[in-house]
């Protein structure tokens, strides 16, 4: 899998005939994409506003008739599956790179140390010492966030507080995505965040339009929601003012992709850092997600590695420079289900996805310490205190590249 991960999976779309002529003869009205905006007044006033609520519903996948194969994003998956009727004792290499979230029904045997509940509670801690800073009270509180991602689920109990507005620009979704609710409570869950005290700002958005062909995509709708963002900022008191975008999405030559790239431009003109899985492209250095087993402790830096889906080429001679490699938590990680209001998914092998609204929770809790931090200066001192690891693979010494440290980080800001 390559570096510049895009985890927000385009669906590719079969049509029959006749399935076909309806989508023409409709216009495509089950993919025609919805803009819905909040007024200035309502941002002005300081009340929460939510264009529309999403539908979602529970997803019970039945009994599982046969192990599924490994996919490419997901690992294992076999989320609200029932899996009681298979003996997984021997599966051990496989469960390595399992999802599962809290509907699913487990066998009475597993393989030894495998213990799914204590697996999806070690999972929700956001790792590299966290959570001793919200201890402290350092947890994001009075700086807002705004993310662009999928339709959400608004009701989830992980950060159904921390939501201030949500609006629609160009989104094809007709209810609740998985994507959404996962990089909202990765950012500010209350018991899973980075920041779980910050503020949401929310705009689903589908980077591209579905016709026959499947997703064509235009990343021009991503540029247009960075300026929605700096828009609804100026109707926003100075306290309250978005200072961090959260986008789990790439960009390198795709239709519109320059367009963002000047959007970005904008957003530092007006003091806004937007973390997307491309950062090298505005901010001169890379964003890449840690790997983990799944039981190990997340705040212990000897826990990590290179993230799965990018080990295979770390390993295999990978060219990136280190020297501009920024690297937080990415696999093993558990996150809010989007088809309730109370449920948790856990995703052994992570992508950049995960690692952006990290980032972004993680700048929003220097911020609550220096509130006149910058982009560049967060970036500068993220280099100077984290920790260039060393890791050693098949009698082999590897430099991974520098592991951000929040306390000694949040240290220097002070």
């Amino acid at each position: 899998m390559k570096k510049r991960f895009f985890a927000v999976t385009a669906v590719v779309l079969l049509f029959t005939a006749g399935g076909f002529l309806f989508w023409f003869l409709t216009g495509g009205f089950w993919a025609r994409p919805v803009t819905g905006q909040i007024s200035d007044e309502a941002y002005r006033e300081g009340r929460k506003t939510f264009y529309r609520r999403e539908e979602y519903r529970p997803w019970d996948r039945g009994v599982l008739s046969g192990l599924p194969e490994q996919d490419v994003n997901m690992g294992f998956d076999i989320r609200s599956y029932d899996v009681s009727g298979f003996d997984l004792q021997d599966k051990g290499d496989i469960l390595s790179t399992v999802t599962f979230d809290t509907d699913t029904v487990w066998p009475e045997k597993l393989p030894e140390g495998f213990l799914p509940d204590q697996i999806l509670e070690t999972g929700k801690d956001p790792g590299l010492g966290i959570r001793a800073l919200h201890e402290q009270g350092i947890t994001g509180k009075g700086v807002s966030i705004a993310i662009v991602d999928q339709a959400l689920n608004l009701e989830h109990t992980e950060y159904a507080d921390n939501l201030m507005s949500y609006e629609l620009l160009h989104c094809c979704d007709d209810g609740a995505q998985m994507h959404g609710s996962a990089v909202t409570s990765i950012a500010v869950g209350k018991s899973c965040g980075v920041a779980p005290d910050a503020d949401v700002y929310y705009i689903a958005s589908t980077f591209g339009r579905y016709g026959a062909g499947g997703m064509k995509i235009n990343l021009r709708y991503m540029a247009d929601s960075i300026d929605r963002i700096l828009e609804i900022n100026t109707y926003l008191p100075e306290e309250k003012k978005i200072r961090v975008i959260s986008i789990s999405r790439g960009f390198r030559s795709e239709k519109g992709s320059d367009a963002v790239r000047a959007a970005i431009e904008r957003a530092k003109d007006a003091g806004v850092f937007v973390v997307t899985t491309s950062t090298e492209d505005n901010y001169g250095f890379a964003l890449m997600g840690l790997g983990k087993e799944l039981m190990t402790d997340p705040s212990d830096i000897s826990s990590y590695g290179p993230g799965h889906f990018w080990s295979d080429s770390f390993y295999g001679g990978y060219t990136s420079d280190a020297a501009h490699m920024l690297l937080v938590p990415m696999d093993g990680r558990t996150y809010a289900s989007w088809n309730d209001t109370a449920g948790y998914e856990f995703s052994a092998s992570g992508g950049l996805s995960w690692s952006v609204p990290w980032m972004a929770g993680l700048y929003a809790l220097c911020l609550q310490t220096d509130e006149d931090l910058t982009p560049e200066v967060f970036i500068q001192k993220a280099f100077e205190t984290g920790t260039v690891k060393t890791v050693e693979y098949q009698g082999r010494t590897y430099e991974l590249g520098t592991i951000i440290d929040p306390a000694a980080l949040i240290e220097e800001l002070k």
